[in-house]
């Protein structure tokens, strides 16, 4: 009877044991899988962001050289206007994904935002070589941050 009472138990701490075991694997891979996917959403906002500040610095080239030429840029203007207003939302999802690296996203963009400040296209060509370092310098701290 002991014996009995011996294997029962035994079984039933081995299913305890198994289950508990099988349940910290599942958390295991779920936390691993979850950790994957949020550095996939912080690449991908990085990329985003990148690519929205590069839009707008090309956009602000094309309309400076205009208005320091005397030309009609209010067309560019208006085009200058919309790529800025999509630097926003991948700046702001940067931002929640990866709040060390918002300082380097808000420099990278005010960089960019600097080319309507030139006065001779000298003035402009410096705006821009400085936005495009503060651009790499956020892919940089990017890498640093994320480990790749």
């Amino acid at each position: 009877m002991i014996t009995t009472i011996v294997a029962i138990a035994g079984t039933l701490a081995g299913a305890l044991l198994s289950g508990l075991l099988s349940g910290r694997q599942a958390r295991t891979a779920l936390r691993g899988s979850e950790t994957i996917a949020r550095r996939q959403a912080a690449v991908d906002a990085v990329a985003t962001l990148v690519a929205s500040v590069a839009a707008h610095r090309a956009a602000m080239w094309h309309r400076e050289t205009l208005r320091l030429a005397g030309e009609d840029w209010t067309e560019a203007r208006r085009h200058s206007q919309t790529t800025r207003a999509a630097i926003s939302a991948p700046a702001v999802r940067l931002a929640v994904l990866i709040p060390a690296l918002a300082p380097a996203a808000d420099v990278a963009a005010r960089a960019t935002y600097a080319l309507r400040d030139a006065d001779t296209v000298e003035g402009l060509e410096a705006a821009r070589a400085a936005s495009l370092t503060a651009d790499q310098t956020l892919i940089t701290e990017a890498g640093r941050l994320l480990g790749i």
